[in-house]
């Protein structure tokens, strides 16, 4: 009798580590995936993936790394081993950004459930050799939130998504109810000073959208453009918002740009980098919103302390105490 529920303990138990369920991904295709998922790694956009995943709190499920000494020099990798210890010790399955080629030998090494890719082609790549994908496509409106409803559905965390989107939409009430009554709004470019290139218009214009702002490049239509300086004067922004610390003290220091309307008034503001660059493709962008907000209209957000909402932020989505110092490092304060 004994030895019968044993067996019938061991099958139950069997049962429910190898059980599976079948969901959607971002490109609409049914995908079938372990209830308990091990293992996973990201081929492609890594940096932004990561971010995703440890929002669910799954850093220590990820299985790829950073390996390229180069790489592991960037501030954003050293960001990301705040919240993933183990990031620089981990194969590096695909090949350095812009490519983002997958390293098959290094996945053939690799012990994992499923591969998180953001396109249909590196999908086609890894179901080729048999290896289980899911495509992450962050395109479109509302791309975060989508994001997080999706791999609410593939943790099966559908709770830790309601909890996101209700901050996510918390932020942007108390941004409308502050800001709606404004009649002359603030307009503001992302630019990278040293070669004016415009990255993550798309992305750009709905955070300064939805910060209460106005995009100057909201009749942009591409997303990576260059521009020249004759251009830069025509949009001449009330804020620069810039790309890091080195392109605030060229902007305030070229004698070139001194004319422009933000360099006049010294709104010029290096965006804050966590987990990843908060203008990108990150959980984080919902305080990058708030941020901008409060750049922009000081004296409609003096109870905002960004430090402490910063802080708040990452402990509670992201699982991880950050000290004050690392906070100062995310804000460049």
């Amino acid at each position: 009798m004994k030895t019968i529920k044993l067996f019938f303990i061991f099958t139950i138990l069997s049962l429910n580590l190898f059980a599976q369920r079948t969901i959607l991904d971002m490109e609409n295709r049914e995908i079938t995936v372990p209830d308990n998922i091990s293992g996973i790694v990201s081929v492609g956009g890594t940096p932004a993936i990561n971010s995703f995943l440890f929002a669910f709190k799954k850093a220590e499920i990820i299985q790829n790394g950073v390996e390229d000494e180069n790489l592991r020099k960037m501030p954003f990798w050293k960001h990301q081993e705040w919240f993933m210890p183990k990031l620089f010790s981990l194969p590096q399955v695909s090949s350095n950004p812009p490519s983002w080629n997958p390293e098959f030998e290094k996945l053939a090494l690799t012990k994992f459930d499923i591969a998180i890719v953001n396109d249909s082609l590196a999908s086609s790549l890894l179901e080729k050799r048999g290896y289980k994908t899911a495509i992450i496509n962050w395109q479109g409106e509302d791309n975060i939130k989508r994001s997080m409803n999706f791999l609410g559905e593939l943790f099966n965390m559908q709770e830790n998504t309601k909890n996101y989107s209700n901050y996510y939409d918390y932020i942007i009430n108390l941004i409308d109810e502050r800001t709606s009554s404004i009649k002359e709004k603030k307009s503001a470019l992302y630019i990278r000073m040293n070669n004016l290139s415009l990255p993550m218009v798309t992305t750009a214009n709905t955070i300064f959208e939805k910060a209460g702002g106005i995009s100057t490049t909201a009749n942009i239509n591409q997303e990576h453009i260059s521009i020249d300086m004759e251009k830069l004067f025509v949009l001449n922004p009330d804020f620069l918002f810039v790309w890091g610390e080195d392109d605030v003290k060229l902007a305030l220091s070229n004698p070139k740009f001194k004319d422009l309307k933000a360099i006049q008034n010294n709104q010029v503001y290096s965006i804050p980098m966590g987990a990843h660059f908060w203008t990108h493709y990150t959980p984080e962008q919902i305080l990058c919103i708030l941020w901008v907000s409060k750049k922009m209209y000081p004296e409609l957000f003096k109870d905002i302390d960004m430090g402490k909402e910063s802080s708040s932020f990452y402990e509670k989505f992201m699982g991880t105490k950050l000290n004050s110092e690392q906070i100062k490092q995310i804000l460049n304060i």
